[in-house]
């Protein structure tokens, strides 16, 4: 038999579901409650802070948006089934505006069935199960019309068009005498065509005069024309509804004159429209415009498409739907509508100055800088602004679900297969490409969220669920999605919803809809290309806790949580070093109240002092209320837990004075250790192997500790009642061990084993509002082996 002993060098790798002999020495069978940090060791997780209740019923169903405008304007956008409420961050609510609109919001689950992009001062929202449609208006047609144009005056000459079968005929003069030359004048020869063409009139036709034009037009009558002249046809033409080159038309016109322009075999565009309009000031100018072909459709239809929730110069916020343009160039075959139309929208995004929407396999672009405009500006030539409507091409049926900014492009997600938007200086229509790159089974309830270089996506795994994280290869530049949860695949539930990741402190919460009262954490740390951390834990919440959305601002994460008696707004902070005020830790209770967010009224009389509070407490929670600083009452020190007595729903009462406090509700730590083994270095002396022989019979476990005020280590054998080993802050002998102050040390804690080490469990728990934090720990055992190993 020989005495041995062994460290284990950190606390911060979370959760292993390996069998215990592969794990990692660092890593636990359970942590609950607890935050892994490479920078403070394994503590106890942050505590939430009361922000706000916005409202008295709960929203087990709600759709949270959170909008992060800028550090004095952050709010959250609640959406409920045909409802929308704006409120800020405190709690207090938005005037939101609704002119129309709010039966795009009827959604059996908002949850699911909403989604919103913020842009600037615009948040668009889609409802997911509303078909995109166009409406059924079409451009008004032209009425039946026609122009004969005297593009050339000349000597002994003869004009002549016919209009249901009216002839007007003018011959010019044969002399060339300066006398003769104004009878030769193309307005002059339009206007004699015009007089014999006026009686028309009288049988329902317009007749018009304009410079060398003679306009007629009929509302009913597709009449028959004819134009010809004595110089082969080429001094005065008959215009219609189609042109063969644009040259082919007048300079003037008739205003709003259409035409088709059908070009020739020299030409490579397709058929075109142009309509002239007139010039207001100038009666006698005016242009040719491309135009859209009458009869056609030309408007989605807006109470279809996503809605905007627009803030107002004045603060407040309007919803509705938007003004999205219509076509105003083409037809259905050169500038047809957008692949949306008549499909559902799954997201909505903002790309390279773009808006962008996924409906089926296919992603659509508006035009660079204006969000509204899914129409091409000519159809005669593509433009680098155009929209951009182009599909992922698998043979796999690909619905694409999430669009996530990545790494200079954009990376696509659908239920089988990831592609990426592929990269180029500008995205035109004429560039864009949409390339396969991975091909990973997804679960896209939860909308991918990027972190840094990466970007984490859920997997479902049967009743639970998995996570990966994509990147690209350092060295082979190579897309690949190396799953995160490879070493506890049955410890995320199915149906996350949500994910939400901070490149400040590199962290990725998830959320599942079968456990909405906790939040798995997932803790990672990069060092170089090398990753050194990957820790998984859990932050549970009473089961009467619905967390409904969590996003990060900065290094705070932002919790909307519904409870039995209504909606509230919470924040943790996750920065390391963290303290409250006048003090060298934070104290440890959720939703916590201070006198800034629960005053303290006390009576001189009665010597009592009443807390109001913001909400009611819940049955089964356990609150504790601590006295802090700056308290007027000598028997208040700072750290003292008070006993209080319930008032009202709302109220509690204690005596003395108390000024400064904390009150909130308890939550305990706890970490249960793996299964202690002796390792020794494999034959390469590239790493450890477990030792499997021999028993091996714990004496005594000693852990590091920095600022901490109070753990139990809990020992249970197996078979056997548990033995608990209390630290409670006080080292006698301890400068800091003052009488009526906060006790907080860094040292060390050995506490007795005694047991086999695969017979017993080893549990830290901290249940208290004081601070943990474990930097290391290392134990010391009786290994008997039968024989000598080489």
């Amino acid at each position: 038999m020989s005495i041995v002993s062994t460290t284990i060098p950190n606390l911060i790798n979370g959760v292993s579901q390996q069998p215990y002999a592969l794990r990692l020495a660092s890593q636990a069978e359970e942590q609950v409650n607890a935050y892994s940090s490479v920078v403070e060791g394994l503590r106890k997780r942050p505590p939430s802070r009361h922000a706000a209740k916005f409202s008295s019923t709960p929203l087990p169903a709600a759709h949270v948006h959170m909008i992060n405008r800028d550090a004095a304007e952050r709010y959250v956008v609640v959406t409920t089934n045909g409802d929308l409420r704006v409120f800020r961050l405190d709690g207090s609510q938005v005037s939101v505006n609704f002119p129309n609109g709010k039966a795009y919001l009827n959604a059996a689950n908002p949850h699911e069935d909403i989604t919103a992009v913020t842009v600037a001062d615009y948040t668009f929202l889609v409802n997911k199960q509303v078909v995109c449609q166009a409406l059924p208006a079409t451009i008004p047609a032209r009425p039946f019309e026609a122009m004969f144009w005297v593009k050339q005056g000349a000597y002994s000459t003869t004009y002549q068009a016919t209009v249901a079968g009216t002839s007007a005929v003018f011959t010019t003069p044969h002399a060339t005498g300066a006398d003769q030359a104004a009878l030769i004048t193309t307005t002059h020869i339009a206007s004699q065509l015009y007089n014999q063409l006026a009686g028309l009139t009288s049988s329902g036709f317009t007749v018009g005069l304009f410079g060398s034009v003679v306009y007629i037009s009929h509302p009913t009558n597709n009449f028959f024309t004819y134009a010809q002249d004595g110089l082969g046809d080429q001094v005065l033409k008959l215009i219609t509804r189609k042109a063969q080159r644009f040259s082919d038309l007048p300079a003037r016109s008739y205003p709003g004159f259409f035409s088709e322009i059908t070009g020739t075999n020299e030409n490579a565009f397709d058929n075109y429209y142009v309509q002239f309009e007139a010039d207001s000031t100038n009666p006698y100018g005016g242009t040719w415009k491309e135009t859209a072909k009458p009869g056609e459709k030309y408007k989605i239809d807006p109470a279809t498409m996503p809605h905007t929730l627009r803030r107002e110069a004045n603060g407040t916020f309007t919803f509705g739907p938007a003004t999205w343009a219509e076509r105003k160039v083409g037809d259905e075959e050169s500038t047809p509508m957008p692949s949306f139309v008549g499909r559902k929208i799954n997201d909505v995004f903002f790309h390279r100055n773009r808006l962008g929407f996924l409906s089926d396999e296919n992603i659509c672009f508006s035009q660079a800088g204006e969000f509204f405009k899914f129409f091409p500006a000519s159809a005669l030539q593509q433009l680098d602004t155009d929209p951009v409507d182009v599909a992922a091409s698998h043979v796999k049926v690909s619905i694409l679900r999430h669009a996530i900014p990545f790494n200079e492009s954009l990376l696509l997600f659908s239920d089988q297969t990831q592609f990426m938007l592929g990269k180029s200086e500008l995205l035109t229509p004429a560039t864009v490409s949409v390339n396969q790159t991975t091909e990973f089974e997804c679960s896209l309830k939860a909308k991918p969220v990027g972190a840094g270089k990466n970007v984490y996506f859920a997997v479902g795994k049967g009743q639970f669920t998995g996570i990966r994280e994509f990147y690209v290869d350092g060295d082979t530049k190579l897309n690949d999605a190396a799953e995160v949860t490879a070493h506890c695949p049955r410890y995320l539930p199915k149906n996350v919803v949500k994910l939400a990741a901070s490149s400040n402190e590199d962290v990725l919460v998830a959320l599942s809809s079968d456990k909405r009262n906790a939040l798995y954490v997932y803790r990672y740390y990069w060092g170089g290309a090398e990753k050194l951390q990957s820790a998984w834990s859990r932050w549970e919440f009473p089961e009467h806790d619905q967390v409904l959305n969590c996003d990060f601002i900065e290094s705070d994460l932002w919790i909307v949580v519904s409870r039995p008696d209504g909606a509230y707004i919470e924040v943790m902070s996750l920065e390391p070093g963290r303290a409250d005020p006048g003090q060298i830790f934070t104290a440890h209770l959720d939703r916590r109240l201070n006198k800034a967010t629960a005053p303290a009224v006390y009576d001189v009389a009665t010597d009592t002092t009443t807390i109001i509070m913001p909400f009611g407490r819940l049955p089964g929670e356990e609150w504790e209320l601590v006295a802090w600083t700056d308290n007027e009452d000598p028997k208040f020190r700072p750290g003292r837990v008070t006993k209080w007595t319930p008032g009202t729903d709302k109220t509690l009462s204690l005596r003395g004075k108390l000024t400064d406090f904390y009150f909130g509700r308890k939550y305990a730590f706890r970490y249960r250790f793996s299964t202690l083994i002796i390792r020794e270095g494999d034959a390469g002396g590239k790493g450890q192997q477990p030792v499997g022989e021999g028993r091996l019979q714990l004496r005594r476990m000693t852990l590091t500790y920095a600022d901490t005020g109070y753990f139990r280590a809990i020992v249970t054998p197996v078979g056997r009642e548990p033995y608990t080993y209390v630290f409670s802050g006080r080292v006698v002998g301890s400068a800091r061990n003052a009488i009526g102050e906060i006790a907080v040390e860094t040292g060390q804690f050995p506490f007795p084993v005694a047991s086999k080490n695969d017979a017993v469990t080893i549990e830290l728990v901290n249940d208290t509002f004081l601070p943990c934090a474990f930097l290391s720990a290392e134990w010391e055992a009786s290994f008997t082996i039968r024989s000598k190993r080489l």
